[in-house]
């Protein structure tokens, strides 16, 4: 894998490769990755962000969504995860879930777990709360509206800072047309949308112990919060990174803080 290399695993899964490293990060995008379409500058710029909160000398590649997704289900996107693992990663690799992806990347830890050797989920739990589905709901809803508008400006209050949150949503009024142009197709966003509200916790699959898992988020996480407490309340085993007062946004509020506790983990044995 190469620094900036792009492509596509299982002929329909983008990628982005950072750095010329072995034993690479597999790293499985958020919501992002389906909200808009994919391309390889997009991707490139979405590693180029990452790297910002991976450990030094760790090369990793990130991985997005099918764009033309049929029929999306929870455990057919881990599923996929670890076809990728087996076929490109030699079989093992530590994994990186961010929000949306971090509920996949634990259902694929916790269903094989001979495949990841290490697990971090980034402002994400293995399961969405109650709060998070809420807004998931009001995501489908507009969008089965037509308000795809409204949609944009539903990402424009997550930032614990006022004035990030007034520059976002700024940016989003000056540039909706644009936003709205580069926007995934609606039926594939809903496909991976109600997949997540079709999800339940951990049943047959369950966080694993032998699979050391570290989560990290922010107390006021918009989308994970009580899941995460609950997570940590049922398994232990799990080492939690809560930081008090953050929103969804901690990996750029708090990006140095983010990156010592990544790297700490993800260091190379």
């Amino acid at each position: 894998m190469h620094f900036n290399q792009t492509g596509k695993f299982l002929k329909r899964i983008p990628y982005a490769g950072f750095g010329r490293g072995e034993n690479p990060i597999l790293v499985i995008n958020g919501g992002q990755g389906f909200m808009m379409t994919p391309s390889s500058a997009r991707m490139i710029k979405d590693i180029r962000r990452l790297a910002r909160i991976m450990p030094n000398g760790r090369s990793f590649v990130l991985i997005g969504y099918d764009p033309d997704a049929a029929h999306v289900t929870v455990d057919g996107l881990a599923d996929d995860v670890t076809t990728i693992i087996e076929q490109h990663f030699g079989g093992t690799a530590d994994v990186m879930g961010i929000s949306y992806g971090g509920v996949i990347a634990a259902r694929a830890a916790a269903c094989s777990p001979e495949n990841v050797s290490r697990l971090v989920l980034l402002v994400s739990a293995p399961w969405f709360s109650d709060e998070g589905k809420q807004r998931i709901q009001k995501q489908i809803d507009l969008i089965t509206a037509g308000e795809m508008s409204l949609l944009l400006r539903e990402f424009t209050a997550m930032f614990r800072s006022r004035w990030l949150n007034t520059l976002m949503d700024l940016r989003v009024r000056l540039s909706a047309d644009g936003m709205l142009r580069r926007l995934g197709k609606p039926d594939v966003i809903l496909h991976h949308l109600r997949a997540m509200l079709e999800c339940e916790a951990p049943g047959a699959c369950q966080v694993r112990k032998e699979t050391p898992t570290l989560m990290i988020g922010g107390s006021r996480d918009q989308f994970f919060a009580a899941a995460m407490m609950e997570a940590s309340a049922r398994f232990p085993h799990i080492e939690a990174s809560i930081f008090p007062g953050e929103t969804h946004m901690v990996p750029i509020e708090r990006t140095r803080e983010v990156r010592q506790v990544t790297a700490a983990f993800l260091q190379e044995s």
